[in-house]
């Protein structure tokens, strides 16, 4: 084999390898942000304020947009108010960004008031000033609204790193570094009481745990007793409860006593083989005093 070729095959190694592990880095990565952004009533200027908003977030590779199972929603509701008689024009635009089970991260509000001072009353209001007014509010409300939404989705990648990082840290029974990195997740992120209830999983995982091993420990002692007794301290929700189970049932039978049947049927065979013995043993005996005096009558003949 030449020099190239060997050192060919080691770059090939090595590139497979790196592969690999990009492959499992990326299916331990957090899922980016699926979130629809849809118009609160339908109008064409809420659509207006959608669309600007969609093509500002679309780009972030953390973000998803689409209305199939989003886990956020941003809703866009503007209110139009024209009042042809003293020529005023108001528009309030508000934009809503909620979890799909209510919970409100963030609200931007803004409202623009336009007066038409025409010189004849309850003629049709300037089209222009309408415009320009709609163009205003659709501007405010998606530059004051994007921002806050790019900032919850910061907040919420880092909760799900986080999680990703502790709950790997628990299937691997360190429970306590699995709560410090929980405890790191401050209450500002959408789903902190769903973190806060993740946690107290862990630490009903970590007391599992503790019972389970100290039971361990008592029946190598043999103290069944107290470790039956552990046992049965295990959660139903710990992911240790069926083997807890198991070991209370083995650990009951430890403590039976043996049968007394068996004892006696022992020894009634022990008897029987010991009287068997005694009978083969006179038997032949016999047999051999038998044969002697055979022998001795022979002589006297």
């Amino acid at each position: 084999m030449t020099k190239n070729r060997f050192m060919r095959m080691v770059l090939a190694g090595a590139f497979v390898l790196v592969l690999l592990f990009a492959v499992q880095l990326k299916a331990f990565a957090a899922p980016p942000v699926r979130i629809a952004i849809i118009p609160g009533g339908g109008s064409g200027i809420e659509q207006e304020v959608v669309d600007r908003i969609t093509s500002q977030l679309q780009d972030r590779q953390d973000i998803v947009i689409s209305t199939v199972n989003p886990d956020w929603y941003v809703v866009c509701n503007i209110t139009e108010r024209l009042d042809q008689v003293s020529g005023a024009i108001r528009y309030n635009g508000n934009v809503t960004v909620k979890t799909k089970d209510g919970h409100v991260i963030s609200t931007t509000a803004v409202q623009k008031y336009n007066q038409d001072f025409s010189l004849q009353p309850g003629a049709p209001l300037n089209k222009a000033l309408v415009d320009g007014a709609a163009r205003e509010v659709i501007g405010g409300i998606v530059g004051r609204a994007v921002g806050p939404i790019q900032n919850a989705v910061d907040v919420e990648m880092q909760m799900r790193d986080k999680v990703i990082q502790a709950s790997q840290l628990a299937n691997a029974d360190n429970y306590d570094d699995a709560l410090g990195v929980l405890q790191s997740i401050g209450p500002d992120t959408p789903q902190f009481e769903n973190v806060r209830k993740l946690g107290e999983q862990f630490a009903m995982e970590k007391e599992a745990l503790r019972l389970y091993n100290d039971a361990q420990s008592n029946a190598k002692a043999g103290k069944y007793g107290e470790a039956i007794g552990e046992l049965k301290q295990v959660s139903a929700k710990s992911k240790r409860y069926s083997l807890a189970k198991q070991k209370i049932v083995a650990y009951q039978l430890a403590l039976r006593p043996k049968s007394k049947s068996v004892k006696t049927s022992t020894t009634t065979t022990t008897t029987t083989t010991t009287s068997t013995t005694s009978v083969s043993s006179n038997g032949t005996k016999k047999q051999e005093k038998d044969a002697i005096m055979s022998e001795v009558a022979g002589s006297s003949r």
